[in-house]
């Protein structure tokens, strides 16, 4: 804990190249609209504006978007005050590269407004984008 705030390491995954082990708290966002589907979004990611937009803006995604932030943040708090270190925060999608990426970008944005030192990673970004 730094300054009175937890340490909070939030990351994007894929289920199809596994589920995290190492993480206290795991989200299915699969049930978000999927990008995917899109023709003119399907090749971008999470970080594109348009992409980002269209998971964030959608009724399930923007709800989700203004739950999820106390959530981590009382959860964090939590943990950081047993004393266990960083609270790590997986949030997946089917591939990793939409929706995933876009939460946890937008997520950390509003939890560092609450306080926490956040860090984000993309576990699965790299791997290409398959047609299915």
């Amino acid at each position: 804990m730094e300054n009175g705030q937890p340490r909070v390491l939030m990351y994007s995954f894929g289920y199809k190249y596994g589920a995290p082990l190492d993480a206290q708290m795991t989200l299915d966002l699969r049930a978000l609209p999927n990008p995917f589907w899109i023709p003119d979004l399907r090749h971008g990611n999470g970080l594109d504006p348009a992409v980002a937009a269209y998971v964030l803006e959608s009724d399930q995604g923007a709800k989700m978007l203004e739950l999820l932030p106390p959530l981590i943040h009382l959860s964090a708090l939590a943990w950081a005050e047993a004393g266990k270190g960083r609270f790590t925060v997986a949030l997946g999608c089917t591939g990793g590269h939409h929706r995933s990426v876009a939460m946890v970008m937008a997520v950390a944005r509003r939890l560092r407004e609450l306080g926490p030192d956040v860090a984000t990673r993309h576990r699965d970004l790299a791997h290409e984008a398959k047609e299915i």
